[in-house]
This record gives structure tokens, C-alpha cells and sequence, in this order.
């Protein structure tokens, strides 16, 4: 199968202190093809500071409604699509509301529906929720940001359920760390990795006319 995780500075690999990328076999991404194995390809395209659809006024492509129409033609055809992302929807300056933070996944999700063949397989990873450390490490989020990242969990899946996607709530399996309460770290990336290849080992679809 081929499976394209699309997602922020947690599928990217950011180290919780911000100093550089996890090596690939310890991201996430990397220990999830080395459980699947040879026969399924998994494709990373990972971003610092990605939305799902708030543009960033300093730094250019963040906005994953942007760019996830260019990623999934560039890497056609998928068996399944992870979305895993919701950490930066979360900033003071994005939303102070849990709908206006969901808002954009429910975008990118119609726009898959759309893009995808029928038979793919979408998945939606809301990120870990942010810890009390993000205070100290990160001056985009406030209290407030860590109340709606505990939320969107519960609005993602909602958004699942009405779009017949599946849905992985990271906080579930896994938690940012100590360091800056907003990264995983090595092992959050495993947690995370075990968790996502249940998930598509369960619902394994067979290649036909997706070659």
C-alpha cells in the first residue's frame, strides 16, 4: 500500500528543543514503515508550523489546504491518507474557539474525499494535546490554547464519524514532552507509530485498480 502521512513539525520529526529533525527511524513516520514492512511504502511530508487551512503571515505554505491538493496528485495513487496535524490551529492568533480550530480539518477532508480514489483509506491523527511547558517554549500559545487542544480530539471525530474517516486521538496512545510540551519525543514518535500501524493493518485494503 502506498500511504502518505501529511502532517506538522511532529511528522516533520522537530526535536522538543528545537534544535533539529529526529533521524527517520526514530520519527514517527520511519518506525511506522519499519512495522509495515517492504511491501507498503509510506511517504512523509512533514512541515513546521502546518495548519490544515490558516495561512501564516511570517512564513510561507502552512496552510495544508494550500498544498495537500499539489502532495496527493505528486503521489498518486494512495491506499491511505493520514492526516495528522491540529497543534497550530490551536495559536492565539488561529482560534480561540474549539469549531474554529476543527474548521479546517473538516476542509481537507472533503478535499481528500474528493482527490482520493473510493477505495482509499483517510485517516485524521489529532495531535497530542499541548502540556503546561508550551508557556515557557512556545509565546504563539496561551492557556487558552492548550484548553482547545485538549477539545479537538473530540471535534475531529465528530468530523470522522460524518465523513466515514478513521480517527486516531494521539493524546490517546501518547503525549507531547517534557521539554517544551508540544513535540513528541522518541518515545512519543514509537507510541504514536504502534498506534497509526494498528490502524492501517486493520483496515487494509487490497490493491486492484490502485496500481
Amino acid at each position: 500500500m502506498n500511504i502518505l502521512c501529511y502532517g506538522d513539525s511532529n511528522t516533520y520529526g522537530l526535536t522538543p528543543d528545537w534544535k533539529g529533525r529526529y533521524p527517520r527511524n526514530i520519527r514517527w513516520t520511519g518506525r511506522l514503515q519499519a512495522i509495515l514492512g517492504p511491501e507498503h511504502y509510506v511517504i512523509e511530508d512533514g512541515l513546521v508550523g502546518r495548519t490544515c487551512a490558516c495561512p501564516d503571515e511570517h512564513r510561507y505554505g502552512r496552510s495544508a489546504l494550500d498544498f495537500l491538493p499539489v502532495a496527493l496528485e505528486c503521489h498518486h495513487p494512495l491506499d491511505f491518507l493520514v492526516l495528522a496535524m491540529g497543534t497550530n490551529d490551536c495559536k492565539m492568533v488561529k482560534a480561540r474557539t474549539v469549531e474554529d480550530a476543527a474548521v479546517g480539518m473538516e476542509q481537507l477532508v472533503i478535499l481528500s474525499k474528493r482527490m482520493l480514489a473510493p477505495q482509499a483509506k483517510l485517516l485524521i491523527v489529532t495531535s497530542a494535546p499541548l502540556r503546561p511547558p508550551v508557556l515557557q517554549a512556545d509565546p504563539d500559545f496561551d492557556q487558552l490554547s492548550i484548553e482547545l487542544s485538549r477539545q479537538l480530539a473530540a471535534a475531529h471525530r465528530k468530523i470522522a464519524e460524518h465523513y466515514d474517516c478513521l480517527h486516531l486521538d494521539a493524546g490517546s496512545v501518547t503525549q507531547t514532552g517534557d521539554v517544551d510540551g508540544e513535540h513528541l519525543d522518541e518515545t512519543g514518535h514509537a507510541q504514536l507509530a504502534e498506534a497509526i500501524a494498528k490502524i492501517i493493518l486493520e483496515n487494509k485494503i487490497e490493491r486492484n485498480d490502485l496500481s
